[in-house]
């Protein structure tokens, strides 16, 4: 097999397990959502502010493609049900930034242990280059925003 047709396959299995992961991601963040009794929208806005937060709104709002006012909605709903936080930002003091309140956190825990597992188990599984490897794509995959 020649190696341009060899990396169109590679490719194309890829693509098609990128698709895959991305649905299963969608519908595990959907289960988890209805176990927390919060919507999907909400617990991505949670999953980023824990992952690289505090965040403004303004850079919730690049993160997520959303508008400003979707975000103050968003934003407000979390804040009026006691899982985000709002503060002055010391860096501007017309915007605030936004964290997520560990009380939360705690509580979501077990709403993650079971994939925690699995993905730690997964992860045993390949040497560190492999893993370097498969984070710089990943690290790349996650700056993409179409």
């Amino acid at each position: 097999m020649s190696t341009g047709k060899r990396r169109a396959e590679l490719q194309q299995s890829m693509i098609r397990e990128l698709r895959r992961m991305v649905a299963n991601s969608v519908l595990f963040n959907q289960r988890t959502a209805d176990a927390l009794k919060i919507n999907p929208t909400d617990l991505q806005f949670i999953n980023l502010l824990d992952v690289d937060g505090p965040l403004t709104p303004g850079r919730l709002a690049e993160l997520t493609m959303l508008t400003t006012g979707g975000v103050t909605v968003v934003l407000d709903r979390l804040e009026k049900a006691g899982i985000v936080r709002r503060e002055p930002n010391p860096n501007d003091r017309r915007s605030s930034l936004v964290s997520v309140l560990p009380k939360f956190l705690q509580s979501a825990e077990g709403a993650y242990a079971g994939m925690t597992a699995a993905s730690n188990a997964l992860l045993a599984q390949f040497n560190d280059r492999e893993l370097a490897t498969v984070l710089r794509f990943l690290q790349k995959a996650n700056d993409i925003r179409v």
